[in-house]
């Protein structure tokens, strides 16, 4: 009998130990598995997207306002990746759904529980002797330690459903972290633009104050000799005071351009920097058939909503295999401690189970799963419009801009001249203050219209780098020649 007993608990060990090596080696092959179907840029590039996320958080930004600096476009990019909350929320959102993927798997894990039961048991009887005896007690301590054990063996493939319904979700987290790197990517582009831009109007309105100063001496000048009237004096002295104005204007404009760029950068703090580049005309080498293929394969909104779609074409096969049986094997060893308690008892088996079948609900389930994949796949289709719209708007909307450039630029020429023209009349004495005023305010606005020109092709290109999802290539090739006397 004790040899029996010896014999069942070795079984029952046996068995524990190879449910834990079961689960280790198929662990390591599920592992094995997803690993091997990412590619290896995914993993290399998500790895070190985390890596230099955590290393963010323990280093804050080496930038104070203390210290000056000059960034470059470049540098803003970078600073952005590396600073800027909305990557790094985006980046671990994307690391808890690769979590899903093992929470997947571990159906296949086995599930170990153990207790301990401990009881007391005593009673009392007296004696029959003929003159009585005392009271007896006995009390009994008994301890029941116990484990068990149970693994999933085979499920008609509904483990491993879910698994892959979990490994597409992964991965358009991972286009999803793509596109916000991607959108704010453009955001910087765009704010260091504006202060490009930004910067130039200031140095219009500061020439303008300059040449107002001017004029109005001229006017003092021309009045004190009698040569002109009043109303000159107090026409070059409002001139002048607006011109003022309009360039505090322009100064709190790059103020706020500046902030909002800091604050893309994920150093909102941070504002004393200047930019090294000013707003220029790029050409750029794409076609617009081209820009559109390339959307197509390399827009992580349009790969996003493809892994979207097959998430949800995953989950239909997974709720469809909600109705076969679950095979599992199971184990359990107890050993009693006591005089009324020692026993050992332990079990192995096979068996089959139904968890809580439906078959009403699990219709319904799979009716659900099937309308929400044909709703993935219907947006999809609509992100593909969407993507092609945008592209293809993008792109006119570049070539538009590239020509209203070469415009402003000839209308600019022309405002200069007729602006020498006038202050050479003005100076000889032959010209008028109104006629001064318009040449001014023309050639004022023409130079505005240009910068503004530049503003929009530049943004414009931005636009379409975001919509294809690529940056563009440049074209060895000029179509203005443009120099700070030009201006």
């Amino acid at each position: 009998m004790k040899s029996m007993r010896f014999n069942k608990k070795i079984i029952s060990l046996i068995v524990l130990s190879c449910f834990v090596f079961c689960s280790v080696n198929n662990a390591d092959a599920f592992s094995f598995k997803k690993s091997k179907n990412n590619t290896q840029a995914v993993n290399i590039s998500s790895s070190k997207k985390v890596k230099k996320s955590k290393k963010v958080q323990e280093e804050k930004p080496p930038y104070t306002n203390e210290v000056h600096s000059v960034f470059s476009l470049e540098d803003c990019i970078n600073n952005a990746i590396n600073y800027n909350p909305s990557i790094q929320a985006s980046i671990y959102n994307e690391e808890a759904y690769k979590t899903k993927i093992a929470q997947a798997w571990a159906n296949y894990f086995p599930s170990i529980s153990a207790g301990l039961d401990i009881s007391r048991s005593g009673n009392k009887y007296s004696g029959g002797g003929p003159y009585g005896s005392p009271m007896k007690q006995y009390v009994t301590m008994g301890y029941i330690p116990s484990v068990s054990a149970d693994m999933l063996i085979f499920d008609f493939g509904k483990t491993k459903a879910n698994a892959d319904m979990a490994k597409r979700t992964y991965e358009a987290a991972q286009e999803d972290t793509k596109e916000t790197i991607n959108t704010i990517i453009y955001n910087i582009k765009t704010a260091y633009y504006n202060i490009l831009f930004a910067q130039a109007q200031v140095q219009v309105y500061e020439d303008t104050v300059t040449d107002y100063q001017l004029q109005l001496d001229q006017a003092w000048g021309f009045y004190r000799y009698g040569t002109k009237p009043k109303i000159d004096v107090v026409t070059a002295e409002y001139n002048l005071g607006k011109a003022k104005l309009n360039l505090v204007s322009a100064k709190n404009t790059l103020n706020v351009a500046k902030v909002q760029l800091s604050r893309i950068m994920g150093v909102p703090e941070y504002t004393n920097y200047e930019l090294s580049d000013q707003l220029t005309l790029n050409l750029f080498d794409i076609t617009e058939e081209d820009a559109i293929k390339t959307a197509y394969d390399v827009r992580p909104e349009l790969i996003m909503a493809k892994k979207n779609a097959d998430a949800a074409k995953m989950n239909l096969r997974a709720t469809r295999r909600e109705f076969a049986p679950d095979i599992g094997i199971y184990g359990s060893y107890n050993n009693g401690i006591g005089h009324e308690y020692d026993l050992r008892s332990g079990q192995v088996g096979v068996g089959l189970s139904y968890t809580s079948f439906n078959i009403l609900r699990q219709k319904k389930q799979v009716d659900q799963a099937r309308a929400e994949y044909k709703k993935a796949l219907a947006q999809l289709e609509d992100t593909k419009h969407e993507v092609y719209y945008n592209v293809k708007k993008s792109y006119m909307d570049l070539e538009t801009d590239k020509e209203a450039i070469v415009i402003a630029k000839l209308a600019l020429d022309q405002a200069k001249e007729q602006y020498r023209q006038v202050t050479g009349r003005y100076k000889a004495g032959v010209g008028d203050a109104i006629e001064l005023k318009d040449g001014e305010n023309t050639y004022l606005n023409a130079r505005l219209d240009f910068y503004n020109a530049m503003l929009n092709y530049n943004t414009t290109a931005a636009s379409l780098e975001r919509e294809i999802g690529l940056p563009l290539k440049l074209k060895n090739e000029t179509v203005l020649n443009i120099t700070k006397e030009d201006l």
